[in-house]
């Protein structure tokens, strides 16, 4: 059975945070992140946690794909660990064109914008998730 496929785009802050909240606790590949230069496109693959209609037991494969990237900066992500996997915690835009992705363990990708745009796409089908994160209301964390 086909599970129903989202799809949001982003022009704008609101909706960068829309996405990362649908994005949130997904997990990474090293190896499904990647920058095309000639097109101004990052792209990353992510496997998600499906909070919608009730189905947070199972994950889905979703592509993030966002246009108009003039540079990429990565800190404490080594590309040579394509077997590496990535918690995301958070994307956040700031005013100054730039997007950054915050991930577990102080890993962070930033990326330079001019006239962007994003979209988000689920592709595949879901499968039931091991187990569920859980986040401590009390700790104390940055973003």
């Amino acid at each position: 059975m086909s599970a129903s496929m989202l799809k949001l785009r982003a022009k704008d802050a609101e909706d960068i945070e829309i996405i990362s909240a649908v994005l949130q606790d997904s997990i990474v590949p090293v190896c499904d992140m990647v920058f095309q230069g000639e097109t101004q496109s990052f792209i990353i693959v992510a496997q998600r946690l499906r909070r919608e209609a009730g189905a947070s037991g199972e994950r889905i494969c979703s592509a993030l794909t966002i246009k108009g990237v003039t540079a990429v900066h990565a800190q404490g992500i080594d590309k040579q660990q394509c077997d590496r996997m990535l918690d995301l915690l958070a994307i956040i835009i700031e005013p100054a064109q730039r997007l950054t992705f915050i991930f577990a363990g102080e890993a962070r990708i930033r990326l330079d914008l001019a006239a962007w745009s994003a979209v988000v796409e689920d592709f595949g089908e879901p499968w039931p998730v091991q187990c569920r994160p859980c986040h401590d209301e009390n700790a104390e964390g940055k973003p």
